[in-house]
Protein backbone atom coordinates (compact mmCIF):
# COMPACT_ATOMS: atom_id res chain seq x y z
CA UNK A 1 0.00 0.00 0.00
CA UNK A 2 1.35 3.09 -0.96
CA UNK A 3 -1.51 5.37 -1.52
CA UNK A 4 -0.59 8.45 1.45
CA UNK A 5 -4.03 8.87 1.26
CA UNK A 6 -5.37 5.68 1.70
CA UNK A 7 -2.90 5.68 4.92
CA UNK A 8 -3.87 8.66 6.41
CA UNK A 9 -7.69 7.24 5.62
CA UNK A 10 -7.00 4.07 7.76
CA UNK A 11 -5.26 6.04 10.44
CA UNK A 12 -8.52 8.87 10.87
CA UNK A 13 -11.03 5.71 10.78
CA UNK A 14 -8.65 3.78 13.68
CA UNK A 15 -8.95 7.17 15.34
CA UNK A 16 -12.70 7.13 15.10
CA UNK A 17 -13.30 4.15 16.25
CA UNK A 18 -12.92 1.80 19.83
CA UNK A 19 -13.85 -1.46 18.03
CA UNK A 20 -11.60 -4.49 18.54
CA UNK A 21 -12.05 -7.96 18.02
CA UNK A 22 -9.96 -8.77 20.20
CA UNK A 23 -9.44 -6.36 22.65
CA UNK A 24 -12.14 -4.14 24.20
CA UNK A 25 -11.02 -0.83 26.09
CA UNK A 26 -11.81 -1.78 29.69
CA UNK A 27 -10.08 -5.12 28.62
CA UNK A 28 -6.72 -3.33 27.87
CA UNK A 29 -7.64 -1.09 31.11
CA UNK A 30 -7.84 -4.48 33.33
CA UNK A 31 -4.48 -6.03 30.86
CA UNK A 32 -2.82 -2.46 31.85
CA UNK A 33 -4.18 -3.35 35.86
CA UNK A 34 -2.88 -7.38 34.98
CA UNK A 35 0.52 -6.54 34.48
CA UNK A 36 1.04 -4.01 36.94
CA UNK A 37 -0.18 -6.55 39.60
CA UNK A 38 1.50 -9.95 38.95
CA UNK A 39 4.89 -8.03 37.91
CA UNK A 40 7.71 -8.08 41.20
CA UNK A 41 8.75 -4.30 41.40
CA UNK A 42 10.63 -2.90 43.96
CA UNK A 43 12.29 0.94 43.80
CA UNK A 44 13.74 1.96 47.18
CA UNK A 45 15.37 5.58 47.49
CA UNK A 46 18.71 4.86 49.28
CA UNK A 47 21.71 7.50 50.08
CA UNK A 48 23.99 8.34 47.62
CA UNK A 49 27.16 5.59 48.32
CA UNK A 50 29.26 6.81 45.62
CA UNK A 51 31.17 3.16 45.96
CA UNK A 52 29.44 1.35 44.01
CA UNK A 53 27.95 1.27 40.14
CA UNK A 54 27.32 4.71 40.09
CA UNK A 55 29.64 7.31 41.29
CA UNK A 56 31.00 10.93 41.46
CA UNK A 57 33.83 11.68 39.02
CA UNK A 58 35.05 15.58 39.48
CA UNK A 59 36.95 15.08 36.01
CA UNK A 60 33.77 14.15 34.50
CA UNK A 61 31.88 17.14 35.94
CA UNK A 62 29.50 15.17 37.66
CA UNK A 63 27.64 11.65 38.95
CA UNK A 64 28.48 8.80 36.26
CA UNK A 65 28.59 4.88 35.93
CA UNK A 66 31.60 2.25 35.80
CA UNK A 67 31.38 2.59 31.77
CA UNK A 68 30.87 5.66 31.54
CA UNK A 69 28.09 5.31 29.35
CA UNK A 70 24.01 5.38 29.57
CA UNK A 71 23.61 8.85 31.03
CA UNK A 72 25.35 11.13 33.37
CA UNK A 73 24.34 13.94 35.93
CA UNK A 74 26.33 17.12 35.62
CA UNK A 75 26.16 20.86 36.69
CA UNK A 76 25.30 23.35 34.03
CA UNK A 77 25.96 26.97 33.62
CA UNK A 78 23.48 29.65 31.33
CA UNK A 79 24.35 33.27 31.00
CA UNK A 80 22.25 35.39 29.12
CA UNK A 81 20.02 38.75 28.89
CA UNK A 82 18.18 37.46 31.77
CA UNK A 83 21.11 36.36 34.49
CA UNK A 84 22.76 33.75 35.24
CA UNK A 85 21.22 30.46 35.99
CA UNK A 86 22.69 27.28 37.42
CA UNK A 87 21.45 24.01 38.31
CA UNK A 88 22.10 20.13 37.45
CA UNK A 89 21.07 18.44 34.14
CA UNK A 90 21.07 14.97 32.84
CA UNK A 91 23.46 14.42 29.91
CA UNK A 92 22.83 10.97 27.71
CA UNK A 93 24.27 10.91 24.09
CA UNK A 94 23.08 9.28 21.75
CA UNK A 95 19.48 9.46 19.83
CA UNK A 96 16.88 6.40 21.47
CA UNK A 97 14.22 4.71 19.46
CA UNK A 98 10.51 5.41 20.02
CA UNK A 99 8.75 3.31 17.66
CA UNK A 100 5.35 2.25 16.75
CA UNK A 101 4.49 -0.41 14.55
CA UNK A 102 1.02 -0.45 13.05
CA UNK A 103 -1.07 -3.26 10.76
CA UNK A 104 -4.24 -3.51 8.73
CA UNK A 105 -6.46 -6.43 9.75
CA UNK A 106 -9.46 -6.89 8.19
CA UNK A 107 -9.95 -3.07 6.71
CA UNK A 108 -8.76 -1.24 9.99
CA UNK A 109 -5.53 -0.03 11.18
CA UNK A 110 -4.23 -1.28 14.77
CA UNK A 111 -1.56 -0.19 16.91
CA UNK A 112 1.25 -2.42 18.72
CA UNK A 113 1.31 -1.27 22.47
CA UNK A 114 3.36 -2.43 25.03
CA UNK A 115 2.27 -2.81 28.93
CA UNK A 116 5.64 -1.33 29.96
CA UNK A 117 7.03 -0.67 33.64
CA UNK A 118 9.55 1.74 34.21
CA UNK A 119 11.43 2.60 37.78
CA UNK A 120 10.50 6.19 38.09
CA UNK A 121 6.40 5.25 37.00
CA UNK A 122 3.97 6.73 39.84
CA UNK A 123 2.04 3.85 38.94
CA UNK A 124 4.92 1.73 37.81
CA UNK A 125 2.83 0.30 34.47
CA UNK A 126 2.01 2.35 31.68
CA UNK A 127 1.18 2.34 27.81
CA UNK A 128 4.16 2.65 26.14
CA UNK A 129 5.02 2.60 22.62
CA UNK A 130 6.02 -1.12 20.38
CA UNK A 131 9.76 0.04 21.22
CA UNK A 132 10.72 2.12 23.67
CA UNK A 133 15.02 1.94 23.79
CA UNK A 134 17.51 4.10 24.24
CA UNK A 135 20.83 3.78 22.70
CA UNK A 136 22.70 1.39 25.36
CA UNK A 137 19.62 -0.51 25.17
CA UNK A 138 19.99 -1.34 21.62
CA UNK A 139 23.78 -1.45 21.78
CA UNK A 140 23.21 -3.83 24.24
CA UNK A 141 25.83 -2.11 27.24
CA UNK A 142 23.96 -3.53 29.71
CA UNK A 143 24.74 -6.94 28.31
CA UNK A 144 20.74 -7.69 28.29
CA UNK A 145 18.98 -8.76 25.47
CA UNK A 146 17.90 -6.93 22.90
CA UNK A 147 15.05 -5.03 22.87
CA UNK A 148 11.72 -6.93 21.63
CA UNK A 149 11.01 -5.65 17.46
CA UNK A 150 14.52 -3.69 17.27
CA UNK A 151 14.83 -5.41 14.12
CA UNK A 152 11.76 -3.82 12.44
CA UNK A 153 12.70 -0.19 13.47
CA UNK A 154 16.43 -0.66 12.21
CA UNK A 155 15.72 -2.79 8.99
CA UNK A 156 11.92 -1.33 8.04
CA UNK A 157 11.99 -4.28 5.35
CA UNK A 158 8.54 -4.95 4.28
CA UNK A 159 7.15 -1.81 6.33
CA UNK A 160 5.84 1.49 5.25
CA UNK A 161 7.13 4.49 7.18
CA UNK A 162 4.24 6.50 8.39
CA UNK A 163 6.22 8.96 10.52
CA UNK A 164 9.96 8.77 11.03
CA UNK A 165 11.19 12.37 13.32
CA UNK A 166 13.94 13.02 15.65
CA UNK A 167 12.13 15.12 18.30
CA UNK A 168 13.08 16.64 22.23
CA UNK A 169 12.48 15.42 25.33
CA UNK A 170 12.15 18.00 28.35
CA UNK A 171 14.73 20.80 27.64
CA UNK A 172 14.33 22.12 31.52
CA UNK A 173 16.21 18.43 32.60
CA UNK A 174 18.10 17.05 29.55
CA UNK A 175 20.51 18.66 27.98
CA UNK A 176 19.80 18.50 24.08
CA UNK A 177 18.17 14.78 24.54
CA UNK A 178 16.40 13.96 21.20
CA UNK A 179 14.86 10.32 19.84
CA UNK A 180 13.65 8.99 16.94
CA UNK A 181 9.64 8.79 16.65
CA UNK A 182 8.62 6.25 14.08
CA UNK A 183 5.45 4.77 12.81
CA UNK A 184 5.74 2.11 10.86
CA UNK A 185 2.82 -0.09 8.68
CA UNK A 186 3.96 -3.50 8.90
CA UNK A 187 3.40 -5.51 5.50
CA UNK A 188 3.72 -9.12 7.24
CA UNK A 189 2.27 -11.23 9.83
CA UNK A 190 3.54 -10.00 13.13
CA UNK A 191 4.14 -12.32 16.08
CA UNK A 192 2.84 -10.67 19.27
CA UNK A 193 4.42 -11.44 22.72
CA UNK A 194 2.43 -11.21 26.20
CA UNK A 195 3.73 -7.93 26.81
CA UNK A 196 2.20 -6.10 23.40
CA UNK A 197 -1.79 -5.80 22.37
CA UNK A 198 -3.17 -4.50 19.14
CA UNK A 199 -5.52 -1.56 19.76
CA UNK A 200 -7.50 1.06 17.80
CA UNK A 201 -5.76 4.67 17.76
CA UNK A 202 -9.60 5.49 19.12
CA UNK A 203 -8.72 3.27 22.07
CA UNK A 204 -5.27 4.73 22.86
CA UNK A 205 -6.94 8.36 23.17
CA UNK A 206 -9.60 6.69 25.02
CA UNK A 207 -7.01 5.60 27.78
CA UNK A 208 -5.53 9.27 27.73
CA UNK A 209 -9.04 10.10 29.13
CA UNK A 210 -7.57 8.29 32.28
CA UNK A 211 -4.42 9.73 34.86
CA UNK A 212 -1.32 8.10 34.30
CA UNK A 213 -2.16 5.26 31.60
CA UNK A 214 -0.78 6.65 28.44
CA UNK A 215 2.83 7.17 28.80
CA UNK A 216 4.81 10.46 27.34
CA UNK A 217 6.80 8.01 25.21
CA UNK A 218 2.95 6.90 23.07
CA UNK A 219 1.80 10.52 23.37
CA UNK A 220 4.69 11.85 21.31
CA UNK A 221 4.81 9.37 18.82
CA UNK A 222 1.19 9.77 18.34
CA UNK A 223 1.51 13.55 18.10
CA UNK A 224 4.20 12.90 14.91
CA UNK A 225 1.68 11.20 12.82
CA UNK A 226 2.14 13.58 9.67
CA UNK A 227 -1.74 14.30 8.64
CA UNK A 228 -0.54 17.54 6.27
CA UNK A 229 1.98 15.33 4.11
CA UNK A 230 -1.09 14.16 2.20
CA UNK A 231 -3.24 15.97 0.12
CA UNK A 232 -6.32 14.52 0.13
CA UNK A 233 -8.55 14.00 -2.87
CA UNK A 234 -12.10 14.94 -2.52
CA UNK A 235 -13.41 11.30 -2.17
CA UNK A 236 -10.94 10.57 0.89
CA UNK A 237 -11.94 14.14 2.24
CA UNK A 238 -15.62 13.54 2.34
CA UNK A 239 -15.24 10.13 3.84
CA UNK A 240 -12.92 11.87 6.83
CA UNK A 241 -15.03 14.47 6.71
CA UNK A 242 -17.79 12.34 8.35
CA UNK A 243 -15.66 11.19 10.92
CA UNK A 244 -15.11 14.27 13.10
CA UNK A 245 -17.37 15.09 15.98
CA UNK A 246 -16.17 18.93 16.19
CA UNK A 247 -16.66 21.26 13.09
CA UNK A 248 -14.20 23.79 13.70
CA UNK A 249 -11.52 20.96 14.30
CA UNK A 250 -11.81 19.73 11.11
CA UNK A 251 -11.42 23.49 9.52
CA UNK A 252 -8.49 23.80 11.68
CA UNK A 253 -7.55 20.18 10.16
CA UNK A 254 -7.66 21.21 7.13
CA UNK A 255 -6.74 25.19 6.86
CA UNK A 256 -4.60 26.04 3.98
CA UNK A 257 -3.36 29.12 4.84
CA UNK A 258 -1.13 27.71 7.47
CA UNK A 259 1.80 29.34 6.36
CA UNK A 260 1.82 32.89 7.43
CA UNK A 261 1.57 31.42 11.25
CA UNK A 262 4.87 29.08 10.06
CA UNK A 263 6.68 32.19 8.73
CA UNK A 264 5.78 34.67 11.85
CA UNK A 265 6.46 31.67 14.61
CA UNK A 266 10.01 30.90 12.42
CA UNK A 267 11.04 34.51 12.60
CA UNK A 268 10.68 34.80 15.99
CA UNK A 269 12.49 31.98 16.77
CA UNK A 270 15.32 33.10 14.39
CA UNK A 271 15.15 36.59 16.00
CA UNK A 272 15.73 34.56 19.54
CA UNK A 273 18.95 32.43 17.93
CA UNK A 274 20.69 35.28 16.49
CA UNK A 275 20.02 38.67 18.86
CA UNK A 276 21.21 38.60 22.36
CA UNK A 277 24.07 37.23 25.18
CA UNK A 278 23.87 33.88 25.11
CA UNK A 279 26.31 31.15 26.85
CA UNK A 280 26.21 27.72 28.13
CA UNK A 281 28.53 25.13 29.70
CA UNK A 282 28.78 22.60 31.69
CA UNK A 283 30.52 22.75 34.86
CA UNK A 284 31.12 20.55 37.86
CA UNK A 285 27.70 19.22 39.64
CA UNK A 286 29.44 20.27 43.42
CA UNK A 287 30.37 23.56 42.44
CA UNK A 288 26.81 24.41 41.56
CA UNK A 289 25.53 27.69 43.37
CA UNK A 290 22.64 26.58 45.99
CA UNK A 291 22.50 23.06 45.67
CA UNK A 292 23.74 20.99 47.98
CA UNK A 293 23.61 17.46 49.49
CA UNK A 294 21.23 16.56 52.14
CA UNK A 295 21.84 13.17 53.03
CA UNK A 296 19.41 11.80 50.89
CA UNK A 297 18.83 14.20 47.99
CA UNK A 298 21.34 16.94 45.82
CA UNK A 299 18.78 19.76 46.00
CA UNK A 300 18.05 23.55 46.25
CA UNK A 301 15.39 25.60 47.77
CA UNK A 302 15.16 27.21 43.93
CA UNK A 303 15.30 24.02 42.17
CA UNK A 304 11.72 22.35 40.63
CA UNK A 305 13.40 19.14 41.28
CA UNK A 306 15.90 17.38 43.27
CA UNK A 307 18.58 13.98 42.36
CA UNK A 308 17.49 11.19 44.38
CA UNK A 309 19.17 7.86 43.93
CA UNK A 310 17.68 4.43 43.76
CA UNK A 311 17.55 0.57 44.35
CA UNK A 312 15.58 -0.75 41.57
CA UNK A 313 14.27 -4.60 40.41
CA UNK A 314 11.51 -5.15 37.92
CA UNK A 315 10.95 -8.26 37.35
CA UNK A 316 11.04 -8.84 33.20
CA UNK A 317 14.00 -6.72 32.23
CA UNK A 318 16.78 -6.44 29.59
CA UNK A 319 18.36 -6.22 33.12
CA UNK A 320 16.44 -6.97 36.46
CA UNK A 321 18.15 -5.41 39.13
CA UNK A 322 20.28 -1.88 39.47
CA UNK A 323 20.35 1.54 40.85
CA UNK A 324 20.43 4.87 38.99
CA UNK A 325 19.93 8.29 39.93
CA UNK A 326 16.49 9.54 38.91
CA UNK A 327 15.13 13.56 39.18
CA UNK A 328 12.84 14.26 41.70
CA UNK A 329 10.09 16.91 40.73
CA UNK A 330 9.00 18.99 44.14
CA UNK A 331 5.59 19.31 42.36
CA UNK A 332 3.33 19.49 39.61
CA UNK A 333 3.49 21.45 36.54
CA UNK A 334 1.11 22.90 34.58
CA UNK A 335 0.57 22.66 30.50
CA UNK A 336 -2.38 23.98 29.02
CA UNK A 337 -3.30 24.61 25.53
CA UNK A 338 -5.64 27.01 25.18
CA UNK A 339 -7.87 27.32 21.79
CA UNK A 340 -10.53 29.66 20.22
CA UNK A 341 -12.67 29.63 17.36
CA UNK A 342 -12.59 32.67 15.46
CA UNK A 343 -15.37 34.25 13.25
CA UNK A 344 -14.46 31.93 10.14
CA UNK A 345 -14.86 29.14 12.08
CA UNK A 346 -11.73 27.81 12.77
CA UNK A 347 -10.10 26.26 15.50
CA UNK A 348 -6.43 27.49 16.70
CA UNK A 349 -4.13 26.70 19.06
CA UNK A 350 -2.14 29.40 21.48
CA UNK A 351 1.42 28.67 21.71
CA UNK A 352 4.69 30.29 22.59
CA UNK A 353 8.53 30.60 21.84
CA UNK A 354 10.71 29.24 24.89
CA UNK A 355 14.05 29.29 25.89
CA UNK A 356 14.96 26.28 28.46
CA UNK A 357 18.64 25.61 29.49
CA UNK A 358 19.14 22.36 27.88
CA UNK A 359 17.48 23.42 24.43
CA UNK A 360 19.18 21.40 21.44
CA UNK A 361 18.95 24.89 19.73
CA UNK A 362 17.88 27.58 22.34
CA UNK A 363 14.31 27.85 21.26
CA UNK A 364 11.71 25.56 20.59
CA UNK A 365 7.92 26.53 20.07
CA UNK A 366 5.50 25.27 23.26
CA UNK A 367 2.24 25.42 24.69
CA UNK A 368 0.50 28.59 25.56
CA UNK A 369 1.07 27.82 29.44
CA UNK A 370 4.00 25.89 30.59
CA UNK A 371 4.90 26.36 34.30
CA UNK A 372 7.40 24.20 36.59
CA UNK A 373 6.28 23.97 39.70
CA UNK A 374 8.01 26.92 41.68
CA UNK A 375 7.01 29.48 39.05
CA UNK A 376 3.78 30.97 40.93
CA UNK A 377 4.43 33.95 38.44
CA UNK A 378 1.44 35.55 36.83
CA UNK A 379 3.75 37.07 34.33
CA UNK A 380 1.22 38.00 30.95
CA UNK A 381 -2.79 38.26 29.84
CA UNK A 382 -2.27 34.44 28.94
CA UNK A 383 -1.47 33.48 32.03
CA UNK A 384 -3.81 35.67 33.83
CA UNK A 385 -6.96 34.30 32.06
CA UNK A 386 -5.89 30.81 32.12
CA UNK A 387 -5.37 30.84 35.75
CA UNK A 388 -8.78 32.82 36.14
CA UNK A 389 -10.58 30.25 34.11
CA UNK A 390 -8.85 27.14 36.08
CA UNK A 391 -9.75 28.64 39.45
CA UNK A 392 -13.72 29.18 38.33
CA UNK A 393 -13.85 25.50 36.18
CA UNK A 394 -14.56 27.88 33.25
CA UNK A 395 -14.49 26.42 29.50
CA UNK A 396 -11.92 23.12 30.49
CA UNK A 397 -11.99 21.03 27.58
CA UNK A 398 -9.85 18.11 28.90
CA UNK A 399 -7.76 18.27 32.27
CA UNK A 400 -5.82 15.05 33.12
CA UNK A 401 -2.47 14.12 34.90
CA UNK A 402 0.33 12.65 33.03
CA UNK A 403 3.41 10.90 34.08
CA UNK A 404 6.77 11.76 32.51
CA UNK A 405 9.39 9.64 31.46
CA UNK A 406 9.76 6.79 34.10
CA UNK A 407 13.56 6.44 33.39
CA UNK A 408 14.98 9.21 34.50
CA UNK A 409 11.89 11.07 36.42
CA UNK A 410 10.72 9.75 40.05
CA UNK A 411 6.87 9.76 40.12
CA UNK A 412 6.98 12.92 38.08
CA UNK A 413 3.20 13.85 36.71
CA UNK A 414 2.17 17.03 35.50
CA UNK A 415 -1.49 18.44 34.79
CA UNK A 416 -2.24 19.27 30.79
CA UNK A 417 -5.05 21.09 29.96
CA UNK A 418 -7.27 21.94 26.96
CA UNK A 419 -9.47 24.89 27.66
CA UNK A 420 -11.31 27.15 24.83
CA UNK A 421 -10.36 31.24 25.24
CA UNK A 422 -13.59 32.85 23.60
CA UNK A 423 -13.02 35.55 21.26
CA UNK A 424 -12.47 38.88 22.35
CA UNK A 425 -11.15 37.38 26.00
CA UNK A 426 -7.56 37.95 25.04
CA UNK A 427 -7.28 41.15 23.37
CA UNK A 428 -3.84 41.63 22.31
CA UNK A 429 -1.13 38.70 22.42
CA UNK A 430 1.92 39.55 24.16
CA UNK A 431 5.26 39.10 22.27
CA UNK A 432 6.30 35.69 21.20
CA UNK A 433 2.61 34.17 21.11
CA UNK A 434 0.73 33.25 18.58
CA UNK A 435 -2.46 31.59 17.46
CA UNK A 436 -2.03 28.31 15.18
CA UNK A 437 -4.51 25.86 13.68
CA UNK A 438 -3.82 22.28 13.49
CA UNK A 439 -2.27 22.35 10.45
CA UNK A 440 0.55 24.73 11.36
CA UNK A 441 1.45 22.49 14.51
CA UNK A 442 0.79 19.43 12.27
CA UNK A 443 3.47 20.85 9.87
CA UNK A 444 5.83 21.84 12.36
CA UNK A 445 6.32 18.46 13.87
CA UNK A 446 7.50 17.14 10.60
CA UNK A 447 10.75 19.07 11.57
CA UNK A 448 13.19 18.21 14.00
CA UNK A 449 13.36 20.44 17.40
CA UNK A 450 10.67 22.97 16.64
CA UNK A 451 7.95 22.00 18.72
CA UNK A 452 8.62 20.44 22.42
CA UNK A 453 7.83 17.53 23.70
CA UNK A 454 5.20 19.03 26.29
CA UNK A 455 3.39 21.13 22.80
CA UNK A 456 3.66 17.65 21.59
CA UNK A 457 2.10 16.08 24.22
CA UNK A 458 -1.01 18.43 24.69
CA UNK A 459 -1.44 17.89 20.92
CA UNK A 460 -1.69 14.27 21.01
CA UNK A 461 -4.94 14.77 23.63
CA UNK A 462 -6.64 16.54 20.53
CA UNK A 463 -9.57 14.37 19.63
CA UNK A 464 -12.02 14.38 16.79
Amino acid sequence: MNDRNQVIRYILESWASEENPWNTTDELLQWIERTRQETTVSIRKIPYAYDGYWHYDKDELGIVNDQKSYFSVKGIRQKDDTGVKEQPIIVQDGIGYLGILAKIIDGRMYFLMQAKIEPGNINHCQLSPTIQATRSNFTRKHGGKEPAFYQYFVKRQNCITIADQIQSEQSSRFLGKRNRNMILLAQDDVEVPSTHRWMTLGQIKKLMQYDNIVNMDTRTVISCIPFVLSDLDEETLSAVHKLFHEEAFFRSFLEHSSGDAIRKIYGKMNDIKMTGNFERELIDLHALKDWSYDGASYASEQGNFRIVFCDIEIEGREVRCWSQPLLETVGKSEFGLPYQIGKDGIMRFLVQTKCEIGCFDRVEVAPGIQKEPLDERITDPVDRLFFEKLERKEDIRFRGLFSEEGGRFYHEENWNTIMEFKEGELEELPDGYFWADFRTLNTLIQFNNCLNIQLRNLISLLNI
